[in-house]
């Protein structure tokens, strides 16, 4: 009986807390798939400041969850380097300007910062979360390969989800104003 009180207990909370993301943002649903608000999110910067997504709105961001230690993701931030240079400065019908929010997954911070002077990315919002894989905001996204990404307008609603790098110029230029 005590088992079946606990869960519904859990189940109640988890309940309030889906409608109180729902009543946020007139009518925005918070979560990880296209067409959701994707939240807030901050985290340390190699400075130890703490860098927050929501300091990028009104800009189309890509976030994107990664490791230095893996080469897939290496390749791929090659990628969205090229797309950087080619889309900062542009204008969308959701944003004004393109900008990377890169969330690093590493076990060591120092692996992080060797990784951040050896690739030397362009883009200035790059955060670091201790224990990544076990923290709660980490688990929101959902991402269990990585490099996992998120396209989102200049709100925070994901326009796009799990795609490579050879994929965003065609999703960035569906949005560029002519």
């Amino acid at each position: 009986m005590k088992r079946i009180i606990t869960l519904l207990f859990i189940l109640l909370f988890s309940l309030s807390a889906v409608q109180l993301y729902a009543q946020e943002g007139d009518g925005v649903v918070t979560g990880n798939e296209v067409g959701n608000y994707i939240g807030d999110f901050d985290a340390k910067s190699p400075d130890g400041e703490n860098i927050k997504l929501s300091d990028l709105k009104g800009k189309v961001v890509l976030v994107v969850l990664w490791n230095s230690l893996c080469g897939h993701c290496n390749k791929e931030n090659e990628k969205y380097q090229a797309a950087y240079e080619k889309y900062r400065d542009k204008n969308f019908s959701n944003g004004e300007g393109f900008d990377v929010y890169q969330i690093t997954l590493d076990k060591e911070e120092a692996t992080w910062h060797e990784a951040l002077e050896k690739y030397n990315f362009p883009w200035k919002n790059s955060v670091y979360v201790i224990d990544s894989w076990k923290d709660k905001n980490i688990r929101f996204f959902g991402v269990k390969n990585l490099p996992g990404t998120f396209l989102i307008d200049e709100n925070g609603i994901i326009l796009e989800k799990a795609f490579d790098g050879n994929d965003l110029p065609g999703f960035l230029d569906k949005f560029v104003k002519n």
